[in-house]
């Protein structure tokens, strides 16, 4: 079946490029439009949707912006216009992909685009920026596709044709493809990380055989704020917070950070939450080298070359609790934790590099110092991998679904 793929980049300076990507494309039986995300140089191509028309989206001129002389405004708008744009033909079916290239200031400008189109459409950017500065400022969470062009794409060469014949192959065929899916049973969402898997796949696996699909998030930033935006948007029967090590990170400077509002939005839609403290005894970093010279004392556990856990103390767990407890108030819904006394992670348990029944106690000290009495909190005698604590997770849920409704 006949696709509209949308290519977006900037044709004073990439119009070679996406002349060769149209060409691609339309051999594959596709349709193609075109988006202009130029500014000074003149379009060596034609625009379906001009530069102009990005412009005046946003409420300016091209003129304007190459008066004023800011590039950081004049991309920023461009991304505004484009934004508006794509998602108005995205709201009327007129598109099935699309695929952007970029250095720079391409990839800047189509970033918001990228981030605001819903999971499962095909989206594709061939950015020069991508192993430079990471993906995570273009891609934020959502699943774009990043190819990195490894030569600088300033022509047709014999490399940049391998790589932009691979793109137009890659959005061409996630264009076509269509995923079968069935959306009969109730959906919960979990968050976990590879210290609480044992816990995370239990709890999974008990829920699915009562009949209900499990989306499990992975708690290293990006996770996490894919979980939020999720739960904002669908309808999801409950959420199950297992690894909550991004709240960490965010207060104390690590490297997986999901940002201000993480253990909101849930809250928020009054769906219910069942949270286990787990992965609180550790901030992320990748490798040693990237640990703050301030915490290169503390107690560290390399995971592998490019996981450097921190061991937190009592003060940041302190914090921490606290931090959440706060969260867990604002909900409009059923909330219960669950706590496990033994260990809060794999390395957080009795012969382990983390185990800190102090540190673990000062966590605990800081929820109930700020938690609303209506929320209760159950201890439990067991590590938060044994199957009784998983077991006792999957039960709460279940009963708090069921007395929601």
């Amino acid at each position: 079946m006949e696709k509209v793929v949308l290519l977006v980049g900037t044709l004073d300076t990439k119009g070679e490029e996406i002349d060769l990507l149209r060409t691609l494309i339309l051999g594959r039986g596709h349709k193609v439009l075109i988006a202009d995300t130029g500014i000074l140089g003149e379009p060596n191509l034609e625009a379906d949707i001009s530069r102009e028309r990005l412009a005046a989206e946003a409420g300016t001129t091209i003129q304007a912006l190459k008066d004023r002389g800011d590039e950081a405004h004049a991309q920023k708008t461009m991304g505004i216009g484009l934004k508006k744009i794509v998602l108005s033909l995205l709201e009327s079916d007129r598109i099935q992909g699309l695929l952007a290239i970029g250095g720079g200031q391409g990839s800047v400008i189509v970033s918001p685009t990228l981030q605001s189109l819903p999971l499962g459409f095909p989206k594709l950017l061939v950015s020069t920026k991508a192993t430079q500065a990471g993906i995570r400022p273009y891609v934020g969470s959502r699943d774009v596709l990043v190819l990195p062009p490894v030569a600088d794409l300033a022509g047709i060469n014999r490399l940049t044709r391998r790589i932009l014949t691979n793109a137009a192959g890659a959005i061409s065929g996630m264009a076509e493809m269509e995923a079968s899916i069935t959306e009969d049973k109730p959906l919960i969402v979990l968050s976990m990380n590879g210290t609480v898997t044992e816990c995370g796949l239990t709890v999974k696996s008990l829920l699915e055989e009562t009949g209900y699909e499990v989306l499990v998030f992975h708690s290293i930033g990006t996770g996490g704020e894919a979980l939020e935006s999720y739960v904002a948007e669908q309808d999801v029967s409950a959420v199950i917070e297992l690894a909550v090590n991004e709240i960490g990170n965010e207060l104390f400077g690590g490297l997986a950070s999901a940002g201000p509002h993480r253990l909101e939005s849930a809250g928020k839609k009054g769906i219910p939450v069942i949270l286990a403290p787990g992965s609180a005894d550790f901030i992320n970093f990748l490798g040693p080298d990237t640990l703050p010279e301030k915490y290169r004392a503390r107690n560290i556990h390399v995971h592998n070359p490019q996981a450097t856990l921190l061991r937190t103390n009592e003060t940041e767990n302190r914090i921490m609790g606290e931090t959440i407890a706060r969260k867990l108030n604002q909900a409009k819904g059923p909330v219960t934790i669950l706590w496990p006394k033994s260990g809060l992670s794999t390395v957080d348990r009795m012969g382990k590099p983390f185990w800190d029944p102090g540190a673990d106690s000062a966590l605990l000290e800081g929820l109930k110092s700020c938690l609303d009495p209506k929320i209760p909190i159950r201890e439990m005698d067991a590590h938060i991998n044994d199957r009784d604590f998983a077991t006792a997770v999957t039960e709460i849920s279940m009963a708090l679904i069921k007395n929601a409704h």
